[in-house]
C-alpha cells in the first residue's frame, strides 16, 4: 500500500482563460518508485520536460497540462526521497504546470490512466560518504540484510534524453537581421517547438538548455548533456554582409572523440547529421552543402553526438522572413523530429 505523504487540493469553480480542464488533485506517494499523481477533471495530454540545475535552482521536471487550469493560487506540496517538492502554477492562461524540483536528476516515465496522470521517480544511488567518515561508524557491523529494492521503472529507463540548445540569449543577442530580428529571439521560438513535438512524438525526455531570454554560459550548457543524453542539438541563425547569401547549414560534432584534432567526431555524431540532413531536405529543402564538422564549442567538449543548426541568414529577405513565420518554424521542428527518430531507430543496438 502506498503511504501518502502530502496532498493539494485545488477548487474547480471557474478557470482562468476558460480553460475546459481543472487539475483537481496532487498527491505524492513514498513508494519505490517515488509517484506523483495528478488528476484533472477530464483527460489531457502531458507535456514533460526536464532542466538540468542551475545557479541556485535544483534539476527539475516540470510537466504541461494544455487546455487546463488551476482555481487559485499555486500550491507547494512536500516530496519524498530524492523528490524536494511539488509546485503547482499557471503557465499561461490556458496551460497548468506541475513541477518536480529533485534532490538529483532521475529518469522517470509519465503514465496516463483516464483523467489521471502518473510521474514516476526510477531510483537514485545515494551519494558517496563524505571524505573523513568516522571511523567508528566505519567498522560498525553490517545490518541484517534485508530485500533488495524493485528496479527502476523499465519505461523511466528506455528514454533517451534530448538536449534542445536555443543559442545565446540574456545580454548575447548573437547575430541581428533585416527589421531588427535578433537570433536570440527565434531560436528560442524553434526551442520550444522543438522541444514540444520531441515530447509529443516520441518517447524521450527533453531538456532545454534555457527557457527564457537569459544567458547561459557554455559550461551549463554542455552540464545537460552530461546527464546522459543521447543526442544534443544546437539552435542557431547567421547573418552575412552579403544580402543574398541565405540558406540553412548543418554541422556536428560531440560524442566519443578520436584523438586525431579537436574536429574529430564520433561516427554517431555523423550519423546524427546524416539523419538530420535527409529530413531537412525533405522537408524544408534550401540547405547549404552537406554537414561538416566544426569546431564550435557546444559541439567539440560536447560527450553527446551533437548537431548544430544555423536555420538561416537573418540578412536575407527570405530567411528573415521565415525565422519568424510560425508556420515555418513548425515545419522546420517536424523536419528536426523526422530526423531525430530516425537517428535513435539507426543507432539503437541490435537485438
Amino acid at each position: 500500500m502506498r503511504l501518502l505523504v502530502a496532498v493539494a487540493l485545488l477548487g474547480a469553480i471557474g478557470t482562468p482563460g476558460g480553460a475546459a480542464t481543472v487539475l483537481e488533485h496532487v498527491d505524492v506517494a513514498a513508494s519505490k518508485p517515488t509517484a506523483v499523481h495528478v488528476r484533472l477533471s477530464a483527460p489531457v495530454h502531458p507535456v514533460a520536460r526536464v532542466l538540468p540545475a542551475r545557479d541556485d535552482a535544483p534539476p527539475r521536471i516540470y510537466v504541461d497540462f494544455p487546455g487546463a487550469a488551476l482555481d487559485g493560487t499555486p500550491t507547494t506540496v512536500e516530496g519524498a526521497g530524492n523528490l524536494l517538492r511539488v509546485r503547482t502554477g499557471q503557465f499561461d492562461r490556458t496551460t497548468a504546470r506541475v513541477v518536480l524540483d529533485l534532490a538529483r536528476l532521475a529518469p522517470f516515465s509519465v503514465r496516463e490512466e483516464g483523467t489521471t496522470v502518473t510521474i514516476e521517480l526510477a531510483a537514485v544511488a545515494p551519494p558517496p560518504p563524505a571524505a573523513g567518515a568516522s571511523p567508528a561508524a566505519e567498522a560498525s557491523p553490517p545490518p541484517a540484510a534485508a530485500p533488495a529494492p524493485p528496479p527502476p521503472a523499465p519505461l523511466a529507463q528506455a528514454r533517451p534524453i534530448i538536449v534542445v540548445d536555443a543559442g545565446h540569449g540574456g545580454r548575447d543577442p548573437g547575430a541581428a537581421g533585416i527589421g531588427g530580428v535578433v537570433e536570440k529571439d527565434v531560436v528560442l521560438e524553434l526551442a520550444r517547438v522543438l522541444s514540444a513535438r520531441l515530447s509529443e512524438r516520441l518517447p524521450v525526455t527533453v531538456i532545454m538548455t534555457r527557457t527564457d531570454d537569459s544567458f547561459v554560459p557554455i559550461e551549463e550548457r554542455l552540464a545537460a548533456s552530461a546527464e546522459g543524453a543521447a543526442l544534443f542539438l544546437s539552435l542557431h541563425a547567421n547573418a552575412c554582409q552579403d544580402p543574398a547569401t541565405g540558406g540553412l547549414e548543418l554541422f556536428y560534432g560531440g560524442g566519443p572523440l578520436r584523438p586525431a584534432s579537436t574536429h574529430a567526431t564520433s561516427r554517431t555524431a555523423a550519423l546524427l547529421a546524416r539523419c538530420l540532413d535527409k529530413a531537412l531536405r525533405g522537408r524544408v529543402a534550401r540547405v547549404r552543402g552537406e554537414p561538416r564538422p566544426a569546431g564550435f564549442g557546444v559541439l567539440i567538449r560536447n560527450p553527446a553526438p551533437s548537431a548544430l543548426i544555423e536555420i538561416g541568414y537573418l540578412t536575407h529577405q527570405r530567411d528573415a522572413a521565415r525565422a519568424q513565420d510560425a508556420r515555418y518554424r513548425e515545419a522546420l521542428a517536424d523536419a528536426l523530429v523526422d530526423g531525430v527518430a530516425a537517428f535513435l531507430r539507426a543507432s539503437a543496438p541490435r537485438l
